[in-house]
């Protein structure tokens, strides 16, 4: 996924709230979380992963013209194995989902006034749904953005209930920019541990009910329960 909303103004790493380990002033060309996708002049984001790390694929995302690398300490440790010399300008963060998420709201700008999120294991849709409606029918130009994809005054397919933080700030760009003031978003427990939503200005929260679900990615119930109820400690 790359930042390929075209109303978004360049930026250096500084305007986005990063710090590289040597001087880089240079304006980025844009955001970008898959290394295939990397842009002469972009920054790209090496994120953990449960079975890799984005750090391994640094160096095609330097030879797709990367200017910059922002990673954790052990894709640091990752590049400066399997590569002989570190070319870019590197940016290197404790928790790099966590930065990727502010980067991204300060690249794009912009998103509508008011915005609520929904979690819970099941009826963040219909919840999402519910809001979008109550809003169009009080005649706010409003969208729901989740399991269905966007829906309302604005709409575009998605893959995932909770998009990366990098999508779903362009979405909301998008959105705002099209005459959107407000939005309901379904927040997944993945979204909340990968910290998708971290850049969202949001105005209200909701839980809608939890049962045991999606131990397949979460290592137990404990852990489950913490990702949800980390809307509310935001």
């Amino acid at each position: 996924m790359s930042s390929d909303y075209e109303g978004a103004a360049l930026k250096s790493l500084a305007e986005l709230g990063l710090t590289a380990l040597r001087p880089f002033s240079k304006p980025l060309s844009g955001l970008f979380i898959d290394s295939r996708l990397v842009q002469e002049g972009g920054l790209f984001i090496a994120l953990p992963g449960t079975q890799s790390h984005g750090a391994e694929f640094a160096a095609q995302a330097i030879e797709n013209g990367a200017a910059a690398v922002l990673t954790d300490q052990e894709g640091h440790t990752l590049m400066r194995q399997s590569l002989p010399e570190i070319s870019v300008a590197l940016v290197v963060v404790e928790d790099p989902a966590a930065a990727l998420a502010s980067a991204a709201a300060l690249w794009f700008e912009v998103q509508p006034k008011k915005i609520v999120a929904v979690t819970g294991t099941n009826g963040k849709t219909s919840v999402t749904h519910f809001c979008r409606q109550i809003w169009t029918e009080l005649e706010y130009q409003a969208i729901n953005l989740g399991t269905t994809g966007v829906q309302g005054a604005f709409t575009a397919p998605l893959s995932y209930t909770t998009p990366d933080a990098l999508l779903l700030q362009s979405l909301l760009a998008k959105a705002a920019l099209a005459g959107v003031t407000h939005a309901a978003i379904e927040a997944s427990s993945h979204g909340l541990q990968q910290r998708r939503l971290d850049g969202v200005k949001l105005c209200a929260a909701g839980f809608t009910n939890f049962t045991q679900d999606h131990l397949d990615y979460h290592k137990d119930f404990e852990d489950y329960f913490r990702a949800k109820t980390g809307l509310f400690d935001r």
